[in-house]
Order: structure tokens, then C-alpha cells, then sequence
């Protein structure tokens, strides 16, 4: 099996990548709201402390193509949210029930986004410039709040709060424990009902007892079967809990019609409450390092889109051009090469170490994939870079540690025994190539930025041709990010919510025909077409000199 047919070869492959597409097409624009009111706000400052002319017009230049960037991003987020309603019908449902807040949230940020982009549009030259650097301020923290709630859920995901994962750097796998499991907070109610002995002979831990409950580790092959069977619509008589009832409950009528559904409910909800309803997605275990690697990406993307955007202003510059113009250029290029260059070091080395080494410990599986610990691949970029003799130590800190091997993973670790899931239940081994692809180009990037900023330190400015390279920066930039985000997104299957649903639950039972995907495919791709135009007439020849 190629390693493109084993992803496929998950439910509803068509409708991923229909999601895939307008989920990326939002990506791709949504980092330049989180990086170019970040880099207009510090170019601000430059201004407030240097009185320069330059710092305010980048400042105003950089807001203008915030404000751009965010109404279309509005428009392809509005999209891609009804996008998953439709598609994913399942997973939204439980998301709105037990994991809301910051979804809810959201809302909130959104509606300080677009009072403080107003207020940093139109009182420009109105309000003092101390008043608007505040507005500034609460401009990028806004978009930062925004994605620091939504990256919350996502995290959650990835990772749900309470998960305990199935590998340990020095033992191995641990499968025939039962791993992985998932924290859950069993009601008395239900407990009374149910034979824990049978539990435990199936995986399950006791880890305390209050006076209303038990706090349990559950396997996720039951919490997956459990989540399939309530969105199926069963009843305890056709469950898998049938046959867990305590004998003087396995012929009770109102027990065996209870629907499946009523009975997780009951569960998750006491869990929820007890983690905490407003802070459960935030406890998730990748949740910082998510939310470091996703800033740093829009940061980055804009970082050196804003760095190319000047060299071509360099480029084209008219041997007319006033040395005013001239100085607002090459400072503007200047500063978007040395911020280029302290974020992405920062986002390899510390953002991006802070993910990886969450990924390490709480999902083993897609770590095991992402390195490729598989004789399964014809080439293994791991080895041919030498990265799996150092990669113990950054992710365990240990270089006796082992790395997690793929191929020891059951493909059915995540489905009860004589239950048949019609796929795999190992993560695809493209995100390997996905990965070290990311890790390649992001270096090369940096690299880069690295050799224009030494130029610029020694000589006052670049090669030519070391300059003309950084055209094509945007383009890479986008590209590590993709791949980085692919990485993460695919990584994830068979699962949509790790050891909780998984991709054929969450599905919708109506999908859209080819023709509909390839249609709405197409509306996001236009809309991003819209966006090139809007930024070349709006932002690009404006803001040439004497225009």
C-alpha cells in the first residue's frame, strides 16, 4: 500500500480534502492577521521613540494590509465554519456541548477585532499617537485572542485533557495495558449499574473515589465504540454496555431503552465540570506549544511577505525616486529582515520544540509516523539527515530514550476486540515526508534571513541576486507552513478528537457529490484570487512613491 492510498484509504477522504482546501485557504490569509498588526504596532513604537517620518508610514502601510487581509479572512472563516457544520456534523455537536467556552469565546474576540481595526483605521491622524499605539496594542492582541481560542479546541483534539498515552520512552508500548486511555469522571449514578470487575478485566483503572463518583481511566477503544454507538443512535440494549451491567440490571427495561447517548452524556458532562467547563481545552497538554507554533507561523508568513514586498519595491525602485523614499524602503526591508529572522530562530527552536516534544509524549502514534520508524518507507528522510540518532534527546531529553516504532502499533488498537473498523488505526506515514519537508525548507528559510541580516550588518545591504532569492520567501514561507499544518491535521487520523471519535463517527451520513466539493473548492480558491487582486490595486499601488 502506497503511503498516499493509506491516506485515502481513511472515511470520507473526498470531503478531507475538500476541508483541507478551505481550511488552508483560511490558514494562508488568517497569518497575516496574526503577524502585520503584531509588526505595525512595533514599527509604532519605532516611530514614537525615533520621531521618524519612515516608522509611521510602514506602521500605516502594514495596518492597511491588516485590515485587507482580515475582512477577506472573515469572509473564507464564515465559509469554512459552515463547512464543517455540514461535513462534520458529529464532532460539532459534541464540541458545542462539553468544550463551548472558547468557541463562545470567540465571538467576543471577534467582536473586539473589528472595533479596534475601525479605530486603528479612522483615527489615524485623529487620536494622539500614544492614544493609537494603545489601539495598535489591542488590535494584534485581539486576532492573538481570537486564535488563542480557537487553537484551545483544536488542541483538544489533538490531545484531549486527560489523555494518557500508550508509549513510554524506556518500556515501549503499552498496548497490552490496554493504553492508550482517557481520565473520565464516573457519577454514582451510573457507576451502581455497571460491573467494574468487567471493567477492569477490560482495560479500565480505578483512580479514586469521592462521595458522587469514580475517577476512572477508560480505554479509548470503549470511549471510541461508546461515541460511535451514541451518534448511531443505540440503546443500551444493542451497546457494548449490555453486556458491562451489573446482573441485577442486565433485564431492566428502563436501563436496556436508554439511549446510548443519554448515558455518555451523563459521563462527560460530570468530567467536563469537574476539570472545569472554562478551562478544559486550555489544560490539553499540547495547548501551549500549539498556541506558540501558530503565532510563530503567522508572524513568520508575514515577516518575510513583508520582507519580499520591499525587496520588489528595491527592485523596481525609478531612478527618480527621492532619497526619502529611497531611506523608507531600504529601513522598511532592513526591519523586515532582522524580525523575520528573530522569529523564525525562535520558531524552530523554541516554539516548534515546545509542540514536538508535547506531540512526543501525548501522542506517540503520530510521533512514531512523523519520524518515520517504519520499514515501510523506500526513503527515510530521518535517517538520510541523521536526525534519528539526536531526535531521543530533543524530544525525551534523553539520548538513551527510544523512539516510538510504527510499526509495532496494532492497526486496531483503537477498536474492541472481533470489532472490524474497515481501516487502519495507525496515522498515515505521508506526514513523515510532510515533516521533515517542513523541517528542510523552515531551515533553508531561515538560513536565508540569516545571511541577508549578516549582509545588512557588514555591508549595508545584500548581494543583488542574495536579495532577488527573497522574492520567492512568501511562497516558501506559506509552504513550511502548510506542511506544518498537514503535518498536524492529517496526522491526526483515523482520529478527529483523539481516543474519542474518530473520522467515520463525525462524518456526515449525507455528503456532498464531487461535483458540489469541486464547486465550493473552487469558491475558496476564487476568494483567495480576490485577495491577490485587492492587495495589488488597493495596497501595492498606493503606496508607490507620489501615489
Amino acid at each position: 500500500m502506497s503511503i498516499v492510498t493509506q491516506w485515502l484509504g481513511y472515511p470520507a477522504a473526498y470531503d478531507r480534502i475538500l476541508s483541507m482546501i478551505g481550511i488552508e485557504v483560511h490558514w494562508a490569509i488568517l497569518q497575516y492577521v496574526l503577524g502585520l498588526p503584531f509588526m505595525a504596532f512595533i514599527a509604532e513604537l519605532l516611530y514614537l521613540k525615533t520621531g521618524q517620518a519612515k516608522w509611521l508610514r510602514l506602521a500605516k502601510t502594514l495596518a492597511k494590509g491588516f485590515i485587507l487581509v482580515f475582512a477577506v479572512g472573515a469572509a473564507t472563516g464564515t465559509a469554512s465554519e459552515f463547512g464543517l457544520v455540514i461535513l462534520w456534523p458529529n464532532l460539532l455537536e459534541a464540541a458545542g456541548r462539553y468544550i463551548y467556552f472558547p468557541l463562545y469565546a470567540e465571538i467576543f474576540a471577534f467582536i473586539m477585532e473589528v472595533i479596534f481595526i475601525y479605530l486603528l483605521w479612522y483615527g489615524w491622524g485623529r487620536l494622539p499617537r500614544r492614544v493609537h499605539a494603545i489601539i495598535a496594542l489591542l488590535a494584534f492582541l485581539g486576532a492573538w485572542y481570537s486564535a488563542a481560542m480557537i487553537i484551545s479546541v483544536n488542541s483538544y483534539m489533538v490531545a484531549p485533557t486527560g489523555i494518557h498515552a500508550a508509549y513510554d520512552p524506556y518500556a515501549g508500548w503499552k498496548y497490552g495495558g490496554g493504553y492508550p486511555k482517557i481520565e473520565l469522571y464516573v457519577p454514582g449514578t451510573v457507576l451502581k449499574v455497571l460491573d467494574v470487575d468487567k471493567l477492569v478485566s477490560l482495560g479500565m483503572e480505578l483512580q479514586g473515589m469521592d462521595g458522587s463518583g469514580a475517577w476512572v481511566l477508560m480505554p479509548v477503544s470503549i470511549v471510541r465504540q461508546l461515541a460511535d454507538e451514541a451518534w448511531q443512535g443505540y440503546r443500551v440494549q444493542d451497546s457494548i454496555l449490555r453486556s458491562v451491567l451489573k446482573p441485577e440490571y442486565a433485564e431492566d427495561q428502563a436501563i436496556l431503552q436508554m439511549p446510548v447517548k443519554s448515558l455518555i452524556d451523563t459521563i462527560l458532562t460530570a468530567t467536563i465540570k469537574k476539570i472545569g467547563i472554562y478551562t478544559v481545552t486550555f489544560k490539553s497538554p499540547v495547548y501551549l506549544g500549539s498556541l506558540l507554533h501558530a503565532l510563530g507561523s503567522g508572524l513568520t508568513v508575514s515577516g518575510f511577505t513583508v520582507l519580499a514586498a520591499y525587496i520588489l519595491r528595491m527592485v523596481r525602485m525609478p531612478s527618480s525616486a527621492s532619497e526619502e523614499y529611497r531611506d523608507y524602503v531600504r529601513s522598511a526591508y532592513r526591519f523586515a529582515a532582522v524580525f523575520s529572522l528573530i522569529i523564525i530562530a525562535l520558531q524552530g527552536t523554541v516554539f516548534g520544540h515546545e509542540l514536538g516534544t508535547a506531540v512526543a509524549m501525548y501522542n506517540p502514534e503520530k510521533f512514531a509516523a512523523m519520524e518515520g520508524t517504519s520499514t515501510q518507507l523506500s526513503l527515510n528522510l530521518a535517517k538520510l539527515l541523521g536526525a534519528e540518532k539526536l531526535m531521543p534527546l530533543i524530544a525525551y531529553g534523553d539520548l538513551n530514550a527510544k523512539l516510538p516504532v510504527y510499526d509495532d502499533i496494532p492497526g486496531n488498537y483503537c477498536a474492541l476486540p472481533g470489532i472490524s473498523l474497515g481501516f487502519s488505526c495507525r496515522p498515515p506515514l505521508i506526514i513523515h515526508y510532510l515533516y521533515y519537508s517542513k523541517i528542510i525548507l523552515g531551515t533553508l528559510l531561515g538560513l536565508y534571513a540569516l545571511l541577508v541580516v549578516f549582509f545588512l550588518w557588514r555591508r549595508g545591504e545584500p548581494p543583488t541576486v542574495l536579495a532577488k532569492l527573497g522574492l520567492a520567501a512568501p511562497i516558501f514561507a506559506q509552504l513550511v507552513s502548510f506542511l506544518g499544518w498537514a503535518t498536524r491535521e492529517i496526522g491526526r487520523k483515523p482520529w478527529t478528537i483523539y481516543g474519542v471519535m474518530t473520522v467515520d463517527t463525525a462524518h456526515t451520513v449525507n455528503p456532498p457529490s464531487i461535483s458540489e466539493a469541486v464547486l465550493v473548492a473552487s469558491f475558496f480558491i476564487m476568494v483567495l484570487a480576490a485577495l491577490t487582486y485587492l492587495v495589488w490595486r488597493l495596497l501595492w499601488i498606493p503606496g508607490r512613491e507620489g501615489v
